[in-house]
């Protein structure tokens, strides 16, 4: 319940209420090993997905062995969900286990009907999701913003002026081999660039975080 809670899927709504939600929806919770799929590629849509422990990768592998990283979803987060209001009926990406996680997984249909009481919390569950497939669409345009770069420094720049906190400080959720296919590149071609903005004197890298040295510096850099 404490992970359903934090979710921005039930915020707004009572523990009361999300066990109706629950009971209602006739959500289930599954357990899945690292490495294993949640859902592929080509799959039939049926279920959104919320994440309650551990972290998924959610990309797109390609015949030549090439995986493209679209994102992470950390706990209280939900995915699967661009799928659920429009016409495509097949997965176009994976959903893939990087640790053990546990998901609960809510039927579609929910979402499309309310019962005959018309309950509140049935309504501010599906504004939620609203909000959440909002945030979903400015997330994309993010990461077509990264990858329409023309050089590898920009793309780190801009990935890095996104995702600093108020300490001008980095925190690392992937590792050098994910964030090499999130930017779009070879992994010895990033560890390169890293270390070569750190030469200038740019950026300070750690095993966890990466520091901004000089903001004005990186942000003219894709300016």
């Amino acid at each position: 319940m404490e992970n359903l809670e934090s979710s921005k899927l039930f915020q707004l709504i009572t523990e009361e209420e999300t066990q109706r939600i629950l009971k209602c929806s006739k959500a289930r919770m599954r357990q899945h090993p690292a490495g294993t799929y949640i859902f592929e590629q080509g799959g039939l849509p049926t279920r959104l997905f919320l994440l309650l422990s551990g972290q998924v990768q959610i990309c797109k592998d390609f015949t030549s062995g090439k995986r493209d990283v679209l994102y992470l979803v950390e706990p209280g987060n939900v995915f699967g969900e661009i799928f659920l209001f429009g016409d495509r009926k097949k997965y176009w990406y994976d959903a893939v286990a990087v640790t053990d996680v546990s998901v609960l997984e809510m039927p579609w249909d929910f979402f499309y009907h309310f019962c005959s009481n018309a309950c509140d919390h049935h309504k501010q569950l599906t504004q939620n999701m609203l909000e959440i497939l909002s945030e979903d669409n400015f997330k994309i345009t993010r990461k077509l913003h990264i990858i329409s770069t023309s050089s590898l420094r920009e793309r780190i720049a801009i990935w890095l002026i996104d995702s600093m906190n108020e300490n001008s400080v980095v925190e690392l959720r992937m590792n050098r081999e994910q964030l090499a296919d999130f930017l779009g590149v070879a992994r010895p071609s990033l560890s390169r660039e890293l270390m070569r903005m750190q030469k200038d004197g740019l950026i300070e890298v750690s095993r966890k975080t990466i520091r901004i040295c000089d903001r004005d510096a990186v942000e003219m850099l894709y300016g």
